[in-house]
């Protein structure tokens, strides 16, 4: 008769030896998912080349690791030192993919080209039971986009994004298709729009509801698309450290026949007293005129119940092709033309 502490081992290795088993399984589905993937690239007219993929993780995780990666189609073209892909063999809808060693993301629209160089970079995706992306989350860190020059356009020391999609599509343009966060640290600007207010921005931050549909293809196309058929921006949050500068910001966001700007925001700016004196530093206004500004916007603001400096309250407004600030005119909006790349 076998003893109980025997029958305990017994099925303990029955157990080991099944999930052995079910790992090497699920090693050949995520083989099977880069080949398909590979395949689908291949397909669509890219060029496709890594070496690998070596897969690991025994025994909690399916790891695939491709290295010397090549991803090219006309005017798009991504070389990568390596490429980790992480899944749970009991879980094949999360996924989560690291970009390690140097990564050079080059794209052209016409004559305009930038190269793309982050230091670190992750994905996390999950996919709903029908193979929708449910949500994402990127995690990019020390990125400088630059010209063919090799001239910084921008650096930024980190950029975070998570973005959420409904569990079914969207039926009209009042619903919403993807929740979208962003947010940016220490935004260097490019040497040739040094200003006033620095070209270091501390701190972006964006929250965004985007409602109507959303069609795949080409940029510029799946814009226009989504415009004609009513699609609007709930900004539910966005907040632009500048400087002394703080502007905190909500309203509804559209474009109009001409593809410009159309919405409104309630704003709270911050810091507008010394971003005032910095235009006077820079000679970019007189002290006569920033002593009178400050007088009149001084009514206007009120003190947080928190406390800290006064807020100037202040409705955004774009319209007709123009920004307004209450009733003054303060910028020109031109209609926004998206890139192709292909």
């Amino acid at each position: 008769m076998i003893s109980r502490k025997l029958a305990i081992i017994l099925t303990a290795i029955a157990l080991a030896a099944a999930y052995t088993g079910y790992w090497f399984y699920a090693r050949a589905v995520a083989v099977e998912i880069i080949e398909n993937w590979t395949e689908q690239r291949r397909a669509e007219g890219y060029t496709v080349a890594y070496n690998g993929p070596t897969i690991g993780g025994f025994p909690l995780l399916i790891r695939g690791v491709l290295e010397d990666l090549h991803l090219q189609r006309e005017a798009f073209t991504w070389r990568g030192e390596r490429m980790l892909i992480e899944l749970q063999p009991w879980n094949f809808r999360r996924i989560r993919v690291d970009l390690n060693g140097k990564q050079l993301i080059t794209a052209k629209a016409g004559k305009e080209q930038m190269t793309l160089a982050p230091m670190e970079m992750a994905v996390v995706v999950t996919l709903s039971e029908t193979n929708r992306l449910a949500d994402a989350t990127l995690l990019v860190r020390d990125l400088n986009v630059s010209d063919p020059a090799g001239m910084s356009l921008m650096q930024t020391a980190e950029i975070w994004m998570e973005a959420t999609t409904p569990d079914v599509l969207t039926a009209s343009h009042e619903d919403t298709s993807l929740m979208l966060s962003i947010s940016a640290a220490d935004v260097r600007l490019p040497q040739a729009v040094d200003g006033p207010l620095g070209q270091t921005m501390s701190k972006l931050r964006a929250d965004l509801q985007i409602r109507g549909n959303v069609p795949g293809g080409a940029l510029g196309k799946a814009l226009e698309a989504w415009r004609h058929s009513g699609g609007t921006v709930d900004v539910n949050w966005l907040q632009v450290n500048w400087g002394e500068f703080d502007l905190r910001a909500k309203g509804t966001l559209a474009l109009d026949a001409e593809a410009r700007p159309l919405g409104a925001f309630s704003t709270d700016i911050r810091g507008y007293n010394q971003a005032l004196d910095t235009l006077v530093a820079y000679a970019a206004l007189e002290q006569s005129a920033a002593t009178m500004a400050k007088v009149g916007l001084s009514l206007l603001t009120k003190s947080p119940a928190e406390g800290g400096p006064p807020v100037l309250p202040l409705p955004l407004t774009a319209q007709d092709g123009h920004l307004y600030a209450g009733p003054l005119k303060i910028l020109d909006l031109d209609p926004i033309r998206l890139p192709e790349f292909r």
